[in-house]
């Protein structure tokens, strides 16, 4: 994290500011409804409810995926917990965070003040990569690249003019590292969503050839909808900028919201975040965190520091956080200033229950919330849909054509957060499939994102 505290208190209910706070959802009175879990009855569904959510979910361990595999192809019979007693195997995997250590990079940014020269800094990861030309985009946290303490002159204020990237093992801090320092520049950002995404051009530690190898790679990241407590995970950052470090936890809770110091210090934000047992220390902020697999769980971006609370840290959902990313970078693309932009519905809605789930099979245990529509804005695009109130959200799908290309993005909606990410991957022209509990049956609803007006941005 940067070099200033980062005060995090837990708010048992902070969502509701998350989502109201985004000019989107607020939250009134509004009717029960059923779970996701419970739709399956009458639906052509004879399994359980925890059956049928374990169905929803890409699993992101490694042996799942085996486990799955065993199932479907040669007709495994056992539970989870018997498949890995079978293959006698731990969730230790070495290999996994060396093929995470190589998305990781070290970040350091300059500011110029009347004073003196101020510098923060972290970690990010690398979204993508093209060693022939020698370019990378980075992901990172807002926090990082932005400082209140600078002089506001810089060519957009208070973003660093002056950012500077290391590869795994270049980093440090003697008199030499410069050298070895890749020079970025910023993209775009959202301060409400801790997230910013940078640019290496042309740099020669990334352009492969027939002598030089490059070792960098980017991310693969996984579906952290489908993260389980008690997964072992690692947070690999440049701690205390004394080199990249990877400490390991587990998953302590997946669908956590934490209240934080804005990168402006001006406000608070409540963010959506997996918590995590594993170490996070000055320096981790922007930096991943992965499972067993070397695969992207989250971007690393806080810690808790009041007194008495120990091992809670946290990585804001890698879901969330991709999504905003690629907006960013879409919006880069068609000459839209450093913005994400994320489509708007026209809705209230309250969360009116919650409950935990088991899955005897794969031995795992969900929750899920009751998310019913309250109010709905006449002309938005849930209006046009035909979205009712006391409707109760169980599914959304984004489909389209880009470039040529089809696209389709769809989530079984067991908690808040999930919409807001899916909405990051909203973009003009592509058709909201809603599919909402309405008087105990399922019903299908539809609009497309045909209005500049249905979007909002942050930068």
């Amino acid at each position: 994290m940067k070099r200033r505290n980062l005060l995090i208190v837990i708010l048992a209910t902070a969502m509701l500011f998350l989502l109201s706070g985004c000019g989107y959802f607020s939250r009134t009175q509004a009717s029960d409804g059923r779970f996701p879990s419970e739709v399956p009855e009458g639906q052509d569904y004879s399994g359980s409810e925890g059956s049928f959510l374990a169905s929803q979910e890409t699993p992101t361990t490694v042996y799942r995926r085996l486990f799955e595999e065993a199932v479907a192809q040669d007709g495994y019979t056992g539970t989870y917990l018997e498949f890995l007693e079978e293959l006698g195997v731990g969730y230790a995997n070495g290999a996994g965070v060396q093929e995470a250590l190589r998305s990781v990079v070290s970040i350091e940014c300059a500011y110029n003040t009347a004073g003196a020269r101020v510098y923060s800094r972290g970690s990010g990861v690398i979204y993508s990569l093209d060693t022939a030309a020698g370019d990378a985009y980075i992901v990172t946290n807002y926090h990082v690249v932005y400082t209140s303490n600078g002089s506001g002159k810089e060519t957009i204020p208070y973003i660093s003019d002056n950012i500077h990237v290391w590869l795994y093992g270049a980093e440090g801090t003697d008199d030499y590292a410069e050298s070895r320092a890749m020079s970025a520049t910023y993209i775009g950002g959202a301060m409400d969503y801790d997230i910013a995404v940078l640019r290496v051009r042309g740099a020669e530690q990334l352009r492969k050839t027939d002598d030089h190898p490059v070792y960098a790679k980017s991310l693969v990241a996984c579906d952290s909808d489908s993260l389980t407590v008690g997964e072992t995970v690692y947070a690999i950052g440049n701690a205390a900028w004394r080199g990249m470090t990877v400490t390991d936890g587990i998953v302590s809770k997946v669908n956590d919201v934490i209240s934080v110091a804005a990168a402006n210090d001006l406000e608070n934000l409540s963010l959506p975040e997996i918590r995590t047992t594993a170490p996070i220390n000055q320096g981790n902020s922007g930096g991943g965190l992965f499972n067993i697999g070397g695969e992207l769980v989250g971007i690393v971006n806080a810690r808790t520091e009041t007194e008495g609370v120990q091992g809670m840290g946290y990585a804001i959902p890698a879901n969330l956080a991709l999504s905003i990313a690629q907006s960013i970078l879409d919006n880069a693309q068609i000459g839209s200033t450093h913005t994400a932009t994320t489509g708007r519905l026209g809705i209230n809605y309250q969360v009116t229950d919650m409950q935990g789930v088991y899955d005897e099979t794969t031995g795992k245990y969900y929750t899920e919330q009751k998310i019913v529509v309250s109010q709905v804005t006449r002309g938005r695009l849930a209006s046009r849909a035909g979205v009712q109130v006391r409707d109760t959200l169980y599914s959304a799908k984004l489909s389209s054509t880009r470039n040529g290309t089809p696209y389709e993005r769809e989530v079984l909606l067991r908690n808040e957060y999930q919409l807001i990410a899916l909405l990051f991957n909203a973009r003009l022209g592509d058709e909201l499939e809603l599919r909402v509990l309405r008087g105990g049956e399922l019903v299908t609803l539809s609009a497309t994102f045909s209005e500049n007006s249905d979007f909002e941005s942050y930068s």
